[in-house]
């Protein structure tokens, strides 16, 4: 019977934030003779859930009027159609982290497309404040990526 793994448990967290990001309500994985079911809230929303969704969108709309000030340059968008890694392999460390200072010219992450690494370089020097794509994302032409402070 095969056991779970560190990159099993890296997929995990990652299906996570994906369930969060996208609203998905039901997703099973099986891997060999094991399978994961995870699912949330049910797909019968109650007028109380819409209600504090509700209040939750007007408080992000507050705040997004002080933040939503984002230059264009500070946005790294991804050059081509592939698949982001953050890492140059699953066990060693992110190329960059949020809060780490980056120069022009840095290596940020991969995209492999037809099993060729491409790396993605910092157009500029500054701090990461978000990393967008998660690692063993797929990702499109113009996908932002990363956004520097």
């Amino acid at each position: 019977m095969p056991k779970i793994d560190k990159t099993d448990l890296d997929n995990i967290s990652l299906i996570k934030k994906e369930f969060k990001l996208k609203n998905i309500t039901n997703i099973k994985i099986k891997k060999g003779n094991y399978e994961i079911e995870l699912s949330s809230e049910s797909k019968s929303i109650t007028k109380n859930v819409l209600n504090s969704q509700n209040i939750e969108e007007k408080r992000k709309d507050k705040n997004t009027t002080k933040e939503n000030i984002i230059k264009s340059e500070n946005i790294v968008k991804s050059p081509m159609v592939g698949v982001a890694y953050l890492s140059a392999d699953p066990s060693s460390q992110p190329y960059i982290k949020i809060g780490q200072h980056v120069k022009q010219g840095d290596t940020l992450l991969l995209i492999e497309a037809m099993k060729t690494f491409n790396e993605v370089k910092a157009p500029i020097s500054g701090i990461v404040k978000e990393i967008i794509v998660l690692n063993s994302q797929p990702v499109e032409f113009g996908d932002d990526l990363i956004i520097f402070e």
